[in-house]
């Protein structure tokens, strides 16, 4: 059956055209070029045109975050631009590169078709360890990039319900470790992490110099 689309829908698209058009005419307006130039873009600039079309979408691509493939089922680009957890921060060092398929099944999150596991170290589990300490023990297992939490927080029903606490009612701050950052002032290293409190998914980064305990899993995936 052929979906008919909402006034709601038609008005977007209809936004959308007028946006695009306002930039093509304030910035053509600026460089003082009228309307002649449609005929030449469909003419002599036809070649030029579809040549700078396409360096639009190659850039457009590289740049995308998200592509949905269903409702369960997403395609995180781990190459975009990656989301800083303060102004001023750096990438000190990152992991994982292309695209990766992240999808909801029905017992729990699945990368590329391995499970996602919620990683604990054996001193985690029986008292603490420190953030850097952690970060040696994680070295060559398949943690999580911080473009899949994004990706999560903006598709929040793919997230676990079971990520939200332990099971003594703690809540968990789940760590996506494959991108560690840096402040240039002080030279300290953090990582970005995802949270559920005051109803609602959060998320926020922790200094690696601070004792993580059993409330502070990394996600990965199970190998």
């Amino acid at each position: 059956m052929k979906k008919t689309l909402s006034w709601k829908e038609v008005g977007q698209f209809v936004a959308v055209l007028i946006g695009v058009f306002t930039i093509i005419r304030d910035t053509l307006k600026r460089m003082a070029i009228g309307v002649e130039i449609f005929e030449w873009l469909i003419g002599e600039g036809k070649e030029f045109f579809t040549e700078t079309l396409k360096q639009l979408g190659e850039n457009f691509l590289k740049n995308k975050r998200i592509h949905i493939i269903d409702e369960n089922t997403i395609l995180v680009n781990l190459d975009a631009p990656i989301k800083l957890p303060f102004d001023g921060a750096e990438i000190k060092s990152q992991a994982g590169t292309g695209w990766v398929k992240v999808e909801k099944r029905s017992d729990g999150l699945y990368v590329d078709g391995q499970k996602v596991i919620l990683y604990l170290s054996e001193r985690q589990k029986n008292g603490k360890i420190k953030g850097y300490e952690l970060r040696e023990e994680l070295s060559g297992k398949l943690v999580l990039h911080p473009n899949i939490l994004d990706a999560l927080m903006d598709n929040l029903h793919f997230i676990p319900e079971d990520w939200k606490q332990d099971e003594n009612g703690n809540i968990r701050f789940i760590f996506f470790w494959a991108v560690i950052f840096r402040d240039p002032s002080g030279g300290f290293l953090y990582v970005r992490s995802l949270y559920f409190d005051n109803d609602q998914w959060n998320s926020y980064y922790s200094l690696l110099g601070l004792d993580w305990d059993d409330r502070h899993p990394a996600a990965l995936r199970a190998s």
